[in-house]
């Protein structure tokens, strides 16, 4: 879908971000950036770092700008690298928006500062403007009580339906993302109070629960297991088992991305990770990282080709052809999906059926491996 930044100049940014700005609603926006620094207040760091940040695409860039904005500072001189980004989307949104019925208009403003549904629209907008920079006519379909696809793309040789699904892997995993860092919020911290960095490793037998009691349960049996005369620790739990590599902590500043990548690196693709790092004179010191694994397999495929099928049989019309853009959510390597009988059958499998025969294609796009930074 190209590089949303590529064209954009400096000098652009400003115009872009506050036409943005303009078409969602200045006060509808201020108010959601309030709720999301509100929200990190009151957070642990990890979860905060890991999850609320990143849980809508615009809030982070939005605050920095607002910032340079209320200090009288020149954006251009001062923009940054999502702030650009945050302009290359605020030129798919503010251009395709003048394509859009009143209806699917107002829809979009509606969702895209929602966090539980921003992502969802914009990557219909990027779908859009990849067909858009084709050359090809976007018509999008009214917003109504029916089910119905995205938009209809046409040209004078062609025509066919897309409907564009953010697919969350979470749903067929047995360790959810975001339950999985609300343990991490539980246990890094309490390593680090400790006064030890390194390495900690969990297996479940099951899935990871999201309730409280479960996330308090199994870091108290983590936790309980740091002894100051073994720091490498290979043992079982009650709810499975742990690996702790750890050392005292001694303030040696690191380098936090690189650690970040060989903690990507380690684990293994059906588990999660995160890294947390204390700060001394603005540099990453003393990280812990944590893995997280269950030994029961997921059923991410099962999960991709029921959301597929459905959307085929409800949202696309049969006469028809159709395409279906599929982001899915979690995964940031296609080798993750390399188990079972692969997505590549999977999908090959979609076509043959006659029910779905209006399908001409469907594609994947992938959820890129964001670096944190301390």
């Amino acid at each position: 879908m190209g590089n949303p930044i590529a064209d954009i100049h400096d000098y652009e940014v400003r115009n872009l971000v506050n036409k943005l700005v303009e078409f969602l609603g200045r006060k509808d926006v201020e108010k959601s950036l309030y709720k999301y620094q509100t929200s990190l207040r009151f957070s642990g760091p990890v979860f905060g770092e890991y999850y609320l940040k990143h849980r809508h695409p615009w809030w982070k860039a939005l605050t920095k700008y607002f910032e340079l904005e209320k200090a009288g500072k020149s954006i251009r001189k001062n923009v940054t690298e999502e702030i650009k980004v945050l302009a290359g989307d605020a030129k798919k949104v503010t251009t395709l928006q003048e394509l859009m019925p009143d209806s699917v208009r107002r829809k979009y403003k509606r969702d895209l500062i929602d966090d539980n549904k921003a992502y969802d629209y914009l990557f219909e907008m990027q779908v859009a403007w990849h067909f858009f920079l084709k050359g090809y006519t976007i018509q999008w379909h009214e917003d109504n009580s029916s089910r119905h696809s995205e938009f209809l793309v046409k040209s004078p040789e062609l025509e066919f339906n897309v409907e564009c699904k953010r697919i969350s892997v979470d749903t067929s995993r047995r360790i959810r993302r975001r339950d999985f860092y609300r343990l991490a919020e539980k246990v890094i911290p309490e390593i680090q109070k400790r006064g030890y960095s390194g390495a900690v490793d969990i297996t479940l037998t099951e899935r990871l629960h999201g309730s409280e009691r479960f996330l308090n349960e199994l870091s108290s049996q983590v936790v309980s297991k740091i002894n100051v005369d073994e720091l490498e620790i290979n043992c079982q739990i009650p709810l499975g088992s742990l690996f702790m590599d750890l050392k005292p902590a001694n303030g040696v500043a690191v380098d936090f991305n690189a650690c970040f990548r060989k903690l990507l690196e380690k684990k293994q693709h059906q588990a999660h990770g995160a890294i947390f790092a204390k700060s001394k004179g603005g540099r990453a010191v003393d990280p812990v990282g944590m893995t997280l694994k269950s030994e029961e397999s997921d059923s991410v495929l099962d999960g991709i080709r029921e959301r597929i099928s459905k959307a085929a049989k409800t949202q696309l019309d049969k006469s028809t052809p159709g395409f279906i853009s599929c982001f899915l959510e979690g995964i940031n390597n296609l080798s993750e999906l390399a188990t079972d009988s692969g997505l590549q059958i999977m999908t090959s499998l979609l076509f043959s059926k006659d029910e779905l025969s209006h399908i001409a294609a469907v594609a994947y796009c992938l959820e890129s491996i964001v670096e944190m930074t301390a």
